[in-house]
């Protein structure tokens, strides 16, 4: 009897180990969301930044979040996104920030450095292309070539859904990656 207790005990913790461990949001936003005070320190001397043709803008820096109440701190990558979206034949700013945690960051520099570095100058045969998908909790990162062109997208993700809605995607500032990759080094 008491085998059986302790056997549902420890299936029972498993159990909420595991439904905690698949929290589609970043650790980093789950902090926010839980501290009563919240202070965010953000790192604006390191950042990447890329901007679209039509000034749709995309930053990515540092930031420290700190529960004011227990003094606690996250550190993590932020990224800002505006981009236009059209409502009812309206053009309007569509504003979001989303958190890639910082072992997601090596995750991203690796990302980085395996794939989209080394074809950068890339080009794929005739009806043909090739694309490099990062997702991490948040976001997710993408990098597309077709014959000698290349374009990055980023997608931003509410609870493990990704938004097709409100995106980002530049041709013209593919080049700046490398940009990227120093920055993300740089809070590592």
């Amino acid at each position: 009897m008491e085998t059986k207790k302790l056997l549902i005990t420890f299936l029972s913790l498993l159990l909420i180990t595991k439904i905690y461990s698949q929290k589609p949001n970043s650790e980093t936003r789950q902090f926010i969301d839980n501290a009563e005070i919240t202070q965010i320190n953000k790192d604006w001397n390191v950042k990447a930044e890329f901007k679209s043709g039509i000034g749709e803008i995309v930053s990515f820096f540092p930031v420290e979040a700190m529960d004011l109440k227990s003094s606690q701190k996250v550190k993590s990558l932020q990224m800002d996104m505006t981009v236009s979206s059209q409502f009812l034949g309206k053009s309007n700013n569509y504003f979001k920030s989303s958190w890639i945690d910082l072992n997601e960051v090596d995750e991203f520099i690796l990302f980085i450095e395996t794939y989209v570095i080394p074809n950068l100058k890339e080009k794929t045969e005739r009806n043909q292309s090739t694309t490099y998908i990062f997702n991490s909790r948040e976001i997710t990162f993408s990098f597309y070539i077709e014959k000698s062109s290349r374009r990055i997208s980023i997608y931003l993700k509410d609870n493990g859904v990704t938004d097709y809605e409100h995106y980002f995607w530049t041709e013209t500032q593919v080049g700046k990656i490398p940009e990227l990759l120093t920055m993300l080094k740089e809070i590592k």
